[in-house]
């Protein structure tokens, strides 16, 4: 059988049909690489993930494992009978911990170790120094500890303005048991012969934590300062 011949405009339609065709493919294929593209990205993505969930879940279980190891050198009065050889190996492992988890909390409290033994060992300007950065760093579960540790030890020392000045600061800051510093700010005052603020701190300790182990303290101060306060509440502690 003959072909029939196109006229034209036959021809001109075929071509407008092909062109479409391949413009339309082009489109899909097109389509099919980003649909490709989008679909390993998410899968990478994922995989980053899940790998950065498990790599720092393994950093943060080793770095408590390091942490304890120092506190438990602190805390070992049994098996180290030398206070020098425990807290220098206390060092030893909380600068461990500081050094490889310097950004994470662990890294803080183990600074504040550091500050701890560094005064167990009589190195009392390195410890100041140590706790100060501590609390310049600035965590809220630590920082309030490292300032009553930092209170503590110029009231060792007998920096009783000092030791007043960090504790009013803590005070008003919050981060550590108010009855505490309450508590001894009262005693820093009455050591130091200031009879009235003795009196104030010993009276808020009395009236706004009655139930805290400060008060039974708190109340013979009282007395022997000349004040006389109630007898304490029978209510048990919340």
């Amino acid at each position: 059988m003959a072909r029939t011949k196109m006229t034209r405009h036959q021809l001109k339609e075929r071509d407008e049909i092909t062109t479409s065709l391949q413009k339309f493919m082009e489109v899909v294929y097109a389509r099919q690489k980003q649909v490709i593209a989008g679909a390993v990205i998410v899968v990478v993505l994922a995989v980053s993930i899940i790998g950065w969930n498990i790599y720092s879940s393994n950093r943060n279980a080793n770095a408590q494992s390091q942490l304890s190891a120092a506190i438990n050198a602190f805390n070992d009065t049994t098996n180290i009978k030398s206070d020098k050889e425990r807290y220098e190996k206390t060092i030893a492992e909380a600068q461990k911990t500081h050094d490889n988890y310097r950004s994470l909390r662990v890294g803080v409290i183990a600074q504040y170790y550091i500050g701890m033994s560094q005064e167990g060992l009589g190195e009392t300007a390195k410890a100041v120094q140590t706790l100060q950065e501590v609390i310049q760093r600035g965590d809220s579960d630590i920082k309030g500890v490292a300032q009553f540790a930092l209170g503590g030890i110029h009231k060792k020392h007998g920096e009783t303005q000092k030791a007043i000045e960090v504790y009013k600061q803590l005070y008003d800051s919050g981060g550590y048991s108010k009855a505490a510093i309450a508590y001894e700010l009262a005693g820093l005052y009455e050591a130091n012969n200031q009879a009235d603020q003795a009196k104030e701190y010993y009276q808020k300790v009395v009236s706004e934590f009655p139930e805290s182990p400060f008060r039974q303290g708190a109340d013979d101060a009282l007395k022997r300062l000349g004040v006389t306060t109630p007898p304490p509440s029978q209510q048990k502690p919340s």
